[in-house]
């Protein structure tokens, strides 16, 4: 068991480089630049009063990111939000008289708020996410034990759900070689479900409980969407911890649907990442860049609505099943995009029950349909239509690359 010096002495290891990082964020005014600096030099400065200074830099921050187009958000603001958690961290670490679940729960609160709106620092890019796992090998919670499965939650007897009659059943392959896969998919733009190809991941087994997640990140802060879907203009999104979102939407009917959903879920926990594997379909990349792995993760009845994305996107299933619809770029003019800038790449017509007197052109439309179940994958590739519906409580994975 760790002790609260322990845990100390593992965070404060990183304040050199920390320190090292500030010419990271050399375009911060001075004023702000400068309290952060005098206090990672010297710990001692900290106290009741300099902790409220360092908040409220934290919230200065926050306000400026929210301004304006996030993608458009300059990356010093981003990293003074990380730089200045870890900072609050340290404080809070200082102020404690002992190492409680509360105390834990708290400085787990503030590393979750530095990953959500910051972004890694080149020094230590891990940072928080190291220092989050430092806190959770100290903690004594017992979550309570489930005994609902999510294998008991899912329709094994699902057929198509649409009034659509130009749909084909998507091929099912097993586990083609990658000279196969290039060759048919990747260059043919061709989607496809893959079978047997993720049977040895321990996502497959462990997450099926919904206890294992609140044990191993129920305390950790996560944003989740709410509302029927991303153009309702009800939809909206919240912070909540990721147990009480497993208490309060998947397992429980809410009258408002909540959704883990387009989620870098294993850069803020990395210990999730160790019950899956990046597929090696994946290498077939025309850059450099990274992949990117997000999560999916919801009750029955979520829905993603048909859109498209620029990347290649393998969609791993691992728990329950959903039902996708995919048409091809050239079928764009049947689906009704939406005209607005900021949904240009979303669809008007709903494939499940398409209504033909607004969307007439859709009956010329043709597509695939297929049921995705716990151990597939699926392709899609660059530029494809894909709607979604989570047909049971249901867990995925995508890995999207260029």
């Amino acid at each position: 068991m760790s002790t609260i010096k322990d845990i100390r002495e593992k965070i404060d290891k990183f304040r050199s480089k920390v320190i090292s990082a500030l010419s990271e964020i050399s375009e911060l005014d001075i004023t702000c630049k400068t309290v952060i600096e005098q206090h990672l030099k010297d710990t001692k400065l900290i106290n009741s009063t300099s902790t409220v200074k360092i908040q409220a830099i934290i919230d200065y921050m926050y306000e400026q990111v929210n301004i304006g187009n996030w993608k458009e958000v300059r990356l010093f603001l981003r990293k003074t939000i990380t730089i200045t958690t870890y900072l609050r961290l340290l404080a809070h670490m200082k102020s404690i008289g002992n190492l409680s679940d509360d105390t834990i729960k708290e400085a787990l609160r503030i590393i979750d708020f530095g990953i959500l709106f910051g972004c890694p620092i080149d020094a230590e890019p891990k940072l928080l996410q190291v220092c989050a796992t430092s806190l959770h090998s100290a903690l004594t919670i017992d979550c309570e034990e489930s005994s609902v499965s999510t294998r008991n939650l899912v329709n094994t007897d699902n057929e198509l759900k649409s009034d659509s009659h130009n749909l084909n059943i998507l091929d099912i392959i097993d586990c083609p070689s990658m000279e196969n896969f290039f060759r048919d998919h990747i260059l043919a733009e061709k989607p496809v479900i893959l079978d047997n190809c993720i049977n040895h991941w321990p996502a497959l087994t462990k997450w099926q409980d919904q206890s294992y997640f609140i044990k191993l990140a129920g305390l950790r802060t996560v944003s989740i969407e709410l509302g029927r879907d991303y153009t309702d203009s009800k939809w909206t999104q919240k912070l909540m911890t990721i147990e009480d979102f497993i208490k309060n939407h998947i397992y429980v009917a809410s009258s408002t649907t909540g959704y883990l959903a387009q989620y870098q879920l294993f850069d803020q926990i990395p210990e999730l990442k160790n019950d899956i594997t990046e597929p090696e379909y994946c290498c077939f990349s025309d850059t450099d860049g990274c992949i990117d792995i997000m999560a999916w993760y919801g009750p029955k009845g979520t829905v993603s609505p048909l859109h498209h994305d620029p990347k290649k996107n393998l969609l791993a299933q691992v728990v329950g099943e959903k039902q996708v619809f995919l048409f091809s770029p050239q079928e764009t003019e049947y689906l009704y995009p939406h005209k607005h800038e900021l949904l240009n790449n979303t669809a008007r017509v709903d494939p499940r029950k398409p209504d033909l007197e607004k969307h007439p052109k859709y009956k010329e439309a043709k597509g695939f349909f297929c049921v995705l179940k716990p151990g597939q994958m699926l392709y899609i590739p660059p530029k494809w239509w894909h709607f979604v519906e989570s047909l049971s409580v249901s867990f995925s994975v995508s890995f999207w690359w260029e």
